[in-house]
């Protein structure tokens, strides 16, 4: 049984892969010269075999019926989380040029990626979940560079093109291999090399997350109520949204396991990259970022665990 002690025993690891990062850091082990070659290397090269090894020839992504409502799942869910953010941000007296766009894009945009394979992995270990859970991501990825980005510069500015990005695009010709029959001829011996070099990009892009955590950590004054609000937000009513999906919708049971443990996860690290370079205030984003974390560390199990018993999966 899927309870809080179980579920918090599968969190707990990526948390201490998180820390470890840090560790690294502060230790000079890691240092912020090889973070840029590192995350390319897990984006560009190990990402792309794990979602090969994971979505090819995968019974649960043989049709495009069932991609295209995950992906559009993933987008919606995102862009309603962006909507409720924003509009509860003057709630803390934040208002347009003073961290509301970016507020609303830090507590709508979840950890979609690295915080949740493992996790999800580790829950429910058989291929077609994490499958599932990488057409979810085309969907969020969408919903990034429009709905997110688009916020912060205006949709006609939006750089929706860089949702093509190696991850998306190794989806979709996994896709296109699944849906014509071809997955049938990729040999055994390309899975077990692509399993071997994705099992690499998990704990390589973790342990950079915690390391860039780390180099943000005290570098901004905390605004408590920020650190307040976008916890509640990020942890407690955002994920209502999803377990409303995966409890009334007619979803296939990998899907509804998917968005419960997307709705559990802190805001994205991410967020803080989109606000720099997008003209958002990255002081609210860093705080966004390290409240929804340390805050889930507790919450994410808890909801992780009474989401599966109230869906029933």
């Amino acid at each position: 049984m899927l309870d809080f002690a179980t579920i918090l025993t599968v969190v707990l690891p990526v948390y201490l892969t998180l820390a470890t990062g840090a560790a690294v850091r502060k230790l000079g082990i890691l240092p912020r010269e090889a973070d840029a070659g590192m995350m390319r290397l897990a984006v560009t090269v190990l990402t792309p075999c794990l979602i090969l090894e994971r979505v090819v020839g995968n019974e649960a992504v043989m049709s495009p019926v069932p991609v295209l409502i995950a992906a559009s799942l993933g987008y919606v869910l995102v862009a309603v989380g962006i909507a409720v953010s924003y509009f509860a941000a003057p709630l803390i007296g934040l208002q347009r040029h003073e961290g509301r766009r970016t507020f609303a894009v830090a507590c709508g945009m979840q950890n979609y990626g690295f915080v949740a394979i493992p996790i999800v992995t580790a829950l429910f270990p058989e291929k077609g979940t994490l499958g599932v859970m990488f057409t979810f991501t085309l969907g969020v990825e969408l919903a990034c560079w429009t709905a997110g980005v688009g916020l912060l510069t205006g949709l006609d500015k939006a750089p929706w093109k860089l949702a093509l990005n190696p991850p998306v695009i190794t989806i979709l010709a996994s896709l296109v291999l699944n849906f014509t029959g071809l997955h049938a001829y990729v040999p055994e011996v390309v899975h077990l090399t692509l399993a071997m070099m994705g099992a690499c990009a998990v704990p390589l892009a973790v342990m950079i997350i915690g390391a860039s955590i780390a180099d943000i950590w005290g570098q901004e004054r905390m605004r408590w109520s920020i650190a307040v609000l976008a916890p509640v937000l990020r942890q407690f009513v955002i994920p209502l949204a999803f377990l409303a999906a995966a409890f009334y919708l007619p979803l296939e049971r990998e899907l509804k396991r998917i968005l419960i443990v997307q709705g559990a996860m802190p805001s994205a690290v991410f967020t803080i990259m989109i606000a720099r370079h997008y003209g958002g205030h990255a002081p609210t984003a860093v705080q966004c970022v390290l409240a929804t974390t340390i805050v889930s560390l507790v919450t994410a199990p808890a909801l992780i665990a009474w989401a599966l018993k109230v869906v029933g999966v």
